[in-house]
């Protein structure tokens, strides 16, 4: 199996403790969920004002599924992440703490007639991209487990976008350490998408060189692709 090598490893000096909120113009990164940005790479709702006029929403057209929307939106909180004179998007926090793939929620409104319409609704993940770019998940290679002399992480990833069931190949893949502690380091992976229309039957999984600033020592290795980031080394 071939080993694809960082093309561009962007970082963060470390700072020997807690380091500020990563910013999306620290990185050319996005952090998003579903039709949500977040101005940090840390995102949260402090921005966001609270919302809770759903009885302002005509659920009419939603039929027969309006109960379980009724029951879907009584599992989040909700705020209001974009509004215009015509449009609301709002986001959901899951009121007992994310659980699952897919633990937040979005919903579109738009305004008809002077009431407001849902345009689209449903479930979630928190994730770091970038513009261009797709991203992809991955592990640390088993086999090689990091030498904490070395600035250099072998892993296994695995492309998130639809990509006709191929590895990358000739398509550009980076790093790009958005978080570096005492005791941590953040990477996102991201992957030059294919072009077209491309299938969808499952992504193989390809090895990868991730560069860092600074040894790795005994810092926690984790994949900042998904938001809260996810502990990729040492294994659990």
């Amino acid at each position: 199996m071939a080993l694809l090598t960082a093309s561009c490893a962007d970082a963060v000096d470390p700072h020997g403790g807690a380091s500020r909120n990563a910013t999306a113009d620290d990185h050319g990164l996005v952090a998003a969920c579903g039709g949500v940005e977040f101005a940090d790479l840390h995102p949260d709702t402090s921005a966001f004002a609270p919302y809770s006029a759903w009885g302002e929403i005509d659920l009419a057209p939603l039929g027969g599924e309006a109960p379980f929307f009724r029951e879907f939106i009584d599992q989040y909180a909700w705020f209001t992440a974009e509004e215009t004179a015509d449009s609301l998007t709002l986001f959901g926090e899951p009121r007992h703490g994310p659980r699952g793939s897919n633990p937040y929620a979005s919903a579109a409104l738009e305004m008809r007639d002077g009431a407001w319409f849902l345009l689209g609704w449903g479930q979630c993940s928190i994730e770091l991209s970038a513009p261009g770019w797709g991203n992809a998940r991955f592990m640390v290679d088993p086999t090689v487990p990091p030498d904490p002399g070395s600035d250099r992480v072998t892993v296994f990833a695995t492309e998130m976008a639809c990509a006709g069931g191929k590895p990358p190949g000739d398509r550009r893949v980076r790093s790009v350490v958005v978080e570096e502690t005492a005791e941590s380091v953040s990477v996102v992976l991201l992957v030059e998408p294919t072009q077209g229309d491309t299938s969808c039957p499952g992504n193989p999984r390809f090895q990868f060189e991730i560069a860092l600033d600074s040894p790795i020592g005994d810092r926690e290795i984790l994949d900042a692709s998904v938001y809260p980031a996810e502990v990729r080394w040492p294994r659990s």
